[in-house]
């Protein structure tokens, strides 16, 4: 009996001890794999002209990284079946450095098109296997893993442009990706070290539908055409625009009805949306992603494009976002609460709404200091989500369907962090337009406030030493440009008021459905459960 009590704390800390080294070793991946979608916010433009492409070529690379990462997914998936999660995860690691390193080495868009495919089938294998590793470490103790998740997935993000812009400043474009090369090689004998084998001794089977994958992604790809070139083909004028728009109409109502008829033979996809409590979370997920990608989208183009702020200032201008973000999630996790979710969830909705809503009152003139405020807020507040919506996805579905339902929710990750900031460009850019066209009619000379704008120019102008037909050139000019910033910043505010209502919208609806649909399983306890 002695013996047994002595045992014990030694194993309770040996036990302790292996979760902390996994995390350790999950951190390399979350630093890398996880930041790829937002590396480039504040950097998009070096890295364009860095190999000669215009913004309408750089959606072929898009493309390539988004299809490569899709079919990485279910390659992960598959692979894991046969050779065990951590072998697979470092086969992974593998192709995301080597892509790196050629995304770094791309001269212009064929090559880093090519580049983009392997660290894309890298990305995917990887990011489809980590959180169900991390989870399988710590067995029990799931909720320490889902608040590590929570920080090191979504929180950092809102970070990463700083980072990024310091290395292009410092070094050049090239390294933004080639700073991933030794992290990633780290990564692999972490995992190799610290990660439990867990090969089965029979391989599997795991059946994959790459039908259904594949008309997927025929759907991501109309999609990503339809938004990233609409001012490009004139829009609805443009045959080519109509039927990439009707396609992307046609192909999820193609792939529903290939998954909903029997012929598929994935029978993993059709029990998971079945459990509605996942669906719902899986749209939780999505408003978060909606709110991270499209405002930092928004605002990179905002401070970059807008008003001219150096890279690393837009970087730090972000960052506070970040450390709240963290704030917020590690709280609600350690003061978990199963009852209190549905509260956690509205308090995030309404609380991010209300700041998107603040951000479309910026202008040509709005303090820095004011945007970082408000953006601490908006992450103290979105940092309620992940908690919620990562409890929900354990506590909803069975065993042996949560690494294919961890599959299926990076799919819409992926899917919807590569096309909200392209539409959200679009669409920003489409109403700066319609609003520069408002202001150029408002520049009539007949008005009394443009002639005493013209006036003061001119005596501006007269007092500097020009008169003449240089004068009224310089003034036209003048005008023109004021009417065009003006133009930029009036779309901007729609695009973040519009945001802000889609978001409330969205998330009312599904704080409500929540409320009345909650887990059935009570896998993760509360507090003094644990303790008792």
């Amino acid at each position: 009996m002695s013996q047994v009590v002595a045992r014990e704390p030694t194993t309770t800390v040996s036990v302790e001890r292996q979760r902390v080294f996994a995390a350790l070793a999950v951190v390399p991946i979350l630093a890398t794999v996880y930041q790829t979608i937002v590396l480039t916010d504040v950097t998009a433009d070096v890295i364009r002209k860095g190999i000669e492409a215009d913004s309408y070529q750089m959606i072929w690379t898009n493309l390539a990284w988004a299809l490569a990462t899709l079919y990485g997914i279910f390659l992960g998936m598959w692979g894991m079946a046969r050779f065990g999660q951590r072998l697979s995860l470092c086969v992974g690691l593998v192709l995301f450095a080597l892509g790196n390193l050629l995304c770094g080495s791309a001269i212009d868009v064929a090559t880093m098109s090519g580049a983009k495919v392997v660290e894309g089938i890298g990305k995917g294998v990887t990011i489809v296997l980590c959180r169900s590793i991390l989870y399988h470490q710590f067995d029990r103790a799931l909720l320490v893993a889902v608040g590590f998740y929570g920080v090191g997935a979504y929180s950092t993000r809102n970070v990463t442009p700083l980072v990024t812009a310091y290395v292009n400043d410092w070094l050049s474009w090239r390294w933004i990706f080639w700073i991933n090369v030794p992290i990633a090689a780290l990564a692999i004998p972490m995992v190799l070290r610290f990660i439990r084998p867990d090969r089965a001794a029979v391989p599997r089977s795991l059946r994959i539908d790459w039908v259904g994958v594949t008309l997927f992604a025929a759907w991501v790809s109309c999609l990503l055409f339809a938004f990233g070139w609409y001012r490009k083909w004139g829009g609805w004028t443009s045959n080519e625009f109509a039927v990439t728009a009707t396609l992307c109409l046609l192909l999820p109502i193609a792939t529903v009805a290939w998954v909903g008829s029997g012929l598929s033979a994935d029978e993993h996809l059709r029990r998971i949306l079945r459990v509605r409590t996942y669906v719902l979370a899986m749209g939780v997920r999505g408003l978060l992603l909606l709110n991270i990608s499209a405002v930092l989208a928004v605002l990179s183009k905002y401070m970059t494009e807008l008003r001219d702020y150096p890279r690393e200032v837009a970087g730090w201008v972000l960052a506070p976002a970040s450390l709240m973000m963290a704030a917020s999630t590690l709280l609600t996790t350690y003061f978990h609460r199963r009852n209190m979710r549905h509260i956690w969830l509205l308090a995030g909705v309404l609380g991010s709404a209300g700041c998107v809503w603040c951000l479309s009152s910026i202008d040509n003139f709005t303090p820095k200091g004011h945007i970082a405020t408000i953006l601490a807020f908006w992450g103290l507040f979105l940092g309620l989500l992940p908690p919620v919506f990562l409890t929900d996805e354990v506590e909803s579905l069975e065993p042996k369907d949560a690494l294919y339902a961890g599959g299926l929710a990076i799919v819409c990750i992926i899917t919807m962090l590569l096309i909200i900031p392209v539409a959200t460009s679009t669409t920003i850019s489409a109403w700066s337009d319609r609003a520069l066209d408002s202001q150029r009619l408002n520049l009539r000379g007949d008005r009394v406030v443009v002639r005493e704008a013209q006036a003061r120019l001119a005596d501006e102008y007269r007092r500097r030493g020009l008169a003449g037909p240089d004068q009224a050139a310089l003034i036209g000019t003048t005008l023109a440009a004021f009417a065009k910033t003006e133009s930029v910043a009036r779309g901007i505010q729609d695009g973040l008021k519009f945001l802000s209502l889609v978001m409330l919208g969205l998330g009312l609806t599904l704080a409500s459905l929540r409320c009345i649909s909650p887990p059935r399983q009570n896998l993760i306890p509360d507090p003094q459960h644990r303790v008792a």
